[in-house]
């Protein structure tokens, strides 16, 4: 009797629905995501950072048809649940629209949209950011979740107010945007006490990002999985490591 293998959207769900946390790391493209794979990752992502990187472009300037086709390249040579940064959904709610068609078309089981200005400004890895209001975060929220057709889908909805307008304004924006739709939650702490806050005052599954390198000159703390499990993370990416 021939089994078919467990599709990864159903994998994604299933860990989600399972107790414990989720360890992943972000690969570049299709030979790192198969070498991941095979020590035993149960998920990957594509960092915009790492695409740009592997396209030797500032992830700024990356389009929708760059990051979707280097995911369809991916999909296609693992088995396993592939998270895709899609930066600020590529515009406004309308582009955020096709976005989700594509995505979908490429096999890709997870993305997150992010409160960024688009188009996204080169200077974000310097700590010099401005975040779009809510409400308009909240209508490509809107926007994704009504142009869902596969409904194994997982949106995550990441906020950058953290960095820009304080810890309350994270969490707030957080539990906006769960509400909204979104089936995980990206909140960057600034610190090991704001990471605890957050774990216990958003009221939906939780994406951390552990980032090395230029990345921790932004004071983000890069906390062990183990203890990020505790606090009751769902989601843990080694983002360039």
């Amino acid at each position: 009797m021939t089994v078919t293998p467990e599709k990864p959207g159903a994998q994604l769900r299933r860990m989600l629905a399972e107790p414990g946390m989720i360890r992943a790391i972000n690969i570049y493209d299709p030979l790192s995501a198969r070498i991941a794979e095979s020590l035993g990752f149960k998920m990957i992502a594509l960092g915009g950072w790492n695409l740009g990187a592997q396209l030797c472009v500032t992830e700024p300037t990356l389009t929708m048809t760059e990051t979707i086709d280097s995911a369809r390249l991916i999909t296609k040579a693992v088995n396993i649940p592939l998270k895709v940064d899609c930066g600020a959904g590529f515009g406004e709610p309308v582009h955020v629209t096709r976005t989700i068609r594509e995505v979908e078309a490429a096999g890709i089981t997870c993305i997150h949209i992010e409160d960024q200005h688009y188009p996204k400004r080169a200077h974000y890895h310097l700590g010099k950011e401005r975040v779009i209001p809510a409400e308009a975060m909240l209508e490509k929220i809107e926007a994704a979740v009504a142009a869902k057709r596969d409904p194994d889908l997982v949106i995550v909805g990441r906020t950058d107010a953290t960095l820009t307008d304080g810890v309350a304004e994270g969490i707030r924006r957080g539990n906006l945007y769960a509400e909204a739709g979104c089936n995980m939650v990206e909140v960057f702490p600034n610190t090991l006490e704001e990471a605890r806050l957050v774990a216990k005052e958003v009221k939906a599954p939780l994406v951390y990002v552990n980032a090395s390198g230029d990345f921790a000159d932004l004071g983000r703390p890069i906390i062990p999985w183990d203890q990020l499990e505790d606090m009751g993370y769902k989601l843990c990416l080694d983002a360039t490591t």
